[in-house]
C-alpha cells in the first residue's frame, strides 16, 4: 500500500482522490489518498508539514495552490520539468524530496491533444505556479508571441525574463491595455479567479470574438464565468478537466514508478475523459 495525499487550499471537493483511487484499481496498484487542507497559508511553515507527513509514512504528495513554488524550492532532487518552470506539484517523500511538475507535463500532453500547429499568440492570465508551468510548455509546443497579465510586478519580470532567455517573444500586458490587444488565438487563465471560493471572471465585459479558443485551469466548478463568457462569444472551449486528468495520468505514472503502464493509461484516455467530463459537467 502506497500512502499518497493532497496538499492545497480549498480542496475538499477536488477529483485528486477518485481519479488516483480509480486508477490504481483498475491496474492493481494499492493506494490510500488523504486531503491536507491547509487554510491558514500564512501560518504553514510549508518544509516543516512535509517532513512530518514523511514521518507519518506518506510517500506522496500532489501539491495544489498555493504551494507549488515552495514545494520545488524544497526539493532535494528536480525533475527537468522542474527545473525550467521553478514550480513543482507532486513530491516524492524519501530520504531525499524529489520533486516533480505534471502540470507541465499534463499541460503537454494537452496541447498535442487538442492542437496540431503552434499559435500565434496567446494570452496567459497569472504567472503563478500554474500559469509558469504552462507558460514554459507553450513555449515547447511553438507560438510567436506570449502575453502575460500578472498584477505581481516582481513575478511577472522575473517569468517574462526566463522566457525570453530560451527564445520566447513574451511581454507583460496589463489589463487596461487589453482594450487594444485582443486578438489572440487562445486565452488561458491560469490563476484562482473563477473557483468556487474565488469567483468572479478578470476578462468580465471585455469582448472575446476576435479570440479562437479559452483554456481555464479552475474546474471546480467546470463553468467558470470565463468559460460562459467564451460560450456566448462561440469560442473553441478547453476545460480544466481535461488538464486534471492529463497531469493526473502523468503524476500516477510516477508514484507507481510504472512507465510501461503508459500505453495503456493513454489508450483508455477517452474512456477517462468521458467519466470525468460526465461527472463534473
Amino acid at each position: 500500500m502506497l500512502n499518497l495525499g493532497l496538499v492545497g487550499k480549498h480542496i475538499q471537493k477536488s477529483q485528486a482522490p477518485n481519479l488516483l483511487t480509480r486508477l490504481s484499481k483498475e491496474f492493481n496498484f494499492p493506494i490510500s489518498y488523504k486531503l491536507f487542507d491547509l487554510q491558514n497559508i500564512e501560518e504553514v511553515n510549508f518544509e516543516l508539514f512535509i517532513n512530518e507527513l514523511k514521518e507519518k509514512k506518506i510517500k506522496g504528495i500532489n501539491v495544489t495552490f498555493p504551494f507549488k513554488e515552495i514545494a520545488a524550492k524544497i526539493s532535494h532532487k528536480k525533475g527537468e520539468e522542474v527545473e525550467i518552470t521553478k514550480s513543482s506539484n507532486l513530491l516524492l517523500l524519501d530520504e531525499k524530496i524529489i520533486s516533480r511538475n505534471t502540470d507541465y507535463l499534463g499541460f503537454e500532453k494537452l496541447l498535442n491533444y487538442h492542437f496540431k500547429e503552434k499559435f500565434e499568440n496567446v494570452l496567459v492570465l497569472g504567472g503563478g505556479g500554474i500559469g509558469r508551468s504552462i507558460c514554459f510548455a507553450l513555449a515547447k509546443f511553438g507560438l510567436n508571441k506570449l502575453f502575460l497579465l500578472e498584477k505581481d510586478i516582481k513575478k511577472s519580470t522575473q517569468l517574462i525574463d526566463e522566457l525570453k532567455k530560451i527564445g520566447v517573444d513574451a511581454v507583460a500586458i496589463s489589463l487596461e491595455q487589453l482594450d487594444k490587444q485582443l486578438i489572440f488565438d487562445g486565452i488561458l487563465n491560469c490563476t484562482e479567479v473563477g473557483h468556487e471560493h474565488s469567483p468572479g471572471n478578470i476578462l468580465r465585459n471585455k469582448d472575446l470574438k476576435k479570440t479562437k479558443w479559452i483554456f481555464d485551469a479552475v474546474y471546480i466548478p467546470a463553468e467558470t464565468e470565463l468559460i460562459k463568457q467564451a460560450k456566448q462569444a462561440g469560442l473553441k472551449i478547453i476545460s480544466g478537466i481535461d488538464l486534471f486528468i492529463f497531469q493526473g495520468v502523468e503524476g500516477f505514472i510516477i508514484f507507481s514508478d510504472h512507465e510501461n503502464l503508459r500505453q495503456n493509461l493513454y489508450k483508455n484516455i477517452e474512456k477517462i475523459r468521458e467519466f470525468y467530463f460526465n461527472k463534473l459537467t
